[in-house]
C-alpha cells in the first residue's frame, strides 16, 4: 500500500514546520511542502495538487494593511481550489481557520470567506471533500515574538531583560504546537466527509494577566531561587517548555550550590516545588554521615559508585538494620520517618550517593534531630 501523501502549504512557517518535522517520523505518509515562492506558477500548483492525496493549507496573511490581508488569504485559497479542481481525483483540503473567524476583522472575515469557499467547492463534487479546522492562539518553541502569540512575546521579553505589560486582559484559550500537529494528524488521517467543521481542542485557558503573572513566577523561579516549579499540569509544562526555549543557550548551564567539607562534597543538584530535591554526595573511606533521624520528611538514598553500610534504627528501640549496597549494583533505600540512619563508606574508594527528599532544605524548618545509630 502506498504512502497517504500529503501536501503542506505554508510549510516554512510555525505550524508548517512542526507539522513537517510530525509526519518525518509517521509510518504511511509522505510530507510534500509547497513553497509560497512557486505559487504563482500556476502549472506548478496543479501539479502539486494531483500529487497529494491531502493538502493541508496553512499559508495566509494575518498582518498588514485590511485590503492586502483580505485580497492575500482569498487570492491564495482560490488559487489552491482551482489547482485541485483540475485532478481526476480531487485532494482532500483541509483548511488552517482561526477562532477569529467570527470577529469582524479583515483576518476573520477572510477565514469565513475561505470556510464558504470550501463547503462551496465540496458541495459541487461528490469527489470532492473538505474540512476547515478551527484553530485556537498556537504557542510553543519557534513562534515568533510580537507577531500573533502573546506567549511567545511574553517568553521573548522574559529572557531578554525587559518588562512585559498586559494590554487588554481577557480570557483566551491556547493550543500547545505539540497538540495542534497531534489534532492535525489525526484530522488528516480519519475518515473523509464532503465537508465539516472542526474545532481544535484547547490545552488550556488563562485570563492574559494570569499568564504573565505565571512566566514571571516561572522565570523567577528559575534564575533567581534555582527552584523547579510545579509542572504536573500539562499546560503549565507547556507553557515552561516555551519560556525556557527563548532562553540564551548560555543560560542553559549554571552550577548547583556544592557543600565541602573533611567528609566530602555535597552537591544540591535540583529542588523541584512540588517534589524536593535531588542532591548527591561524595564520602571519602571510612567516613559515616548521616546518625539523625526525621519526624515527616521523606528520603530516599542510591548508592551510584562504591561500597557502603546503610543502617536504620527506629528511635526508642535497640535493633539495627543495614543494608550492604554497592554501585555496581544500585539499589534504593528509603528511609522511614522516626528512625535514626547513618551512611558509611566502607570501601576503599570514594563513596557517591545520590538522594532525594521530598522537601527543600529548609535550615529554620530542617526537621532532622541527631541521634546515634549505634
Amino acid at each position: 500500500m502506498s504512502d497517504l501523501r500529503i501536501g503542506i502549504t505554508g510549510a516554512d512557517g510555525f505550524i508548517g514546520r512542526a507539522l513537517c518535522q510530525r509526519l518525518t517520523s509517521e509510518r504511511g505518509v509522505r510530507a510534500i511542502p509547497w513553497p509560497r515562492t512557486a505559487w504563482d506558477d500556476t502549472e506548478m500548483l496543479a501539479g502539486f495538487a494531483a500529487d497529494c492525496d491531502v493538502i493541508v493549507h496553512l499559508a495566509g496573511k494575518n498582518r498588514g494593511a485590511v485590503a492586502e490581508i483580505r485580497e492575500v488569504n482569498a487570492r491564495l485559497f482560490a488559487d489552491l481550489l482551482s489547482a485541485a479542481s483540475q485532478s481526476p481525483a480531487p485532494p482532500r483540503i483541509v483548511l488552517a481557520s482561526s477562532t477569529q473567524r467570527t470577529r469582524d476583522t479583515a483576518y476573520g472575515r477572510s477565514k469565513r470567506w475561505c470556510e464558504n469557499r470550501l463547503e462551496q467547492w465540496a458541495g459541487e463534487d461528490p469527489m470532492r471533500s473538505g474540512t476547515a479546522l478551527v484553530i485556537p492562539n498556537v504557542f510553543g518553541p519557534g513562534c515568533k515574538p510580537h507577531y500573533n502569540s502573546v506567549v511567545a512575546t511574553f517568553c521573548h521579553q522574559l529572557a531578554h531583560g525587559e518588562t512585559p505589560t498586559v494590554a487588554v486582559d481577557a480570557q483566551i484559550g491556547f493550543v500547545w504546537i505539540n497538540d495542534l500537529v497531534d489534532q492535525l494528524v489525526a484530522c488528516i488521517r480519519k475518515p473523509w466527509s464532503r465537508f465539516e467543521t472542526e474545532a481544535v481542542e484547547i490545552t488550556g485557558e488563562i485570563l492574559i494577566g494570569d499568564l504573565l503573572r505565571k512566566l514571571q513566577m516561572f522565570h523567577r523561579s528559575r534564575f533567581e531561587q534555582g527552584v523547579m516549579p510545579d509542572l504536573s499540569n500539562r499546560f503549565d509544562a507547556s507553557l515552561y517548555a516555551t519560556l525556557e526555549s527563548y532562553n540564551e543557550l548560555s543560560d542553559h548551564c549554571w552550577s548547583p550550590q556544592v557543600h565541602a567539607d573533611d567528609r566530602g562534597r555535597l552537591c544540591e543538584v535540583l529542588k523541584l516545588a512540588n517534589g524536593g530535591q535531588v542532591f548527591f554526595s561524595t564520602t571519602k573511606p571510612g567516613v559515616t554521615r548521616g546518625d539523625h533521624f526525621h519526624t515527616r520528611k521523606i528520603e530516599w538514598f542510591c548508592v551510584m559508585q562504591g561500597e557502603a553500610a546503610i543502617r536504620l534504627r527506629r528511635v526508642g528501640t535497640d535493633d539495627v538494620h543495614e543494608f550492604l549496597v554497592s554501585g555496581e549494583s544500585p539499589r534504593f533505600v528509603s528511609i522511614p520517618v522516626w528512625h535514626a540512619h547513618q551512611i558509611q563508606n566502607v570501601g576503599t574508594s570514594d563513596l557517591l550517593t545520590v538522594f532525594w527528599s521530598n522537601e527543600i532544605f529548609d535550615e529554620s524548618n530542617a526537621d532532622t534531630y541527631s541521634e546515634k545509630v549505634a
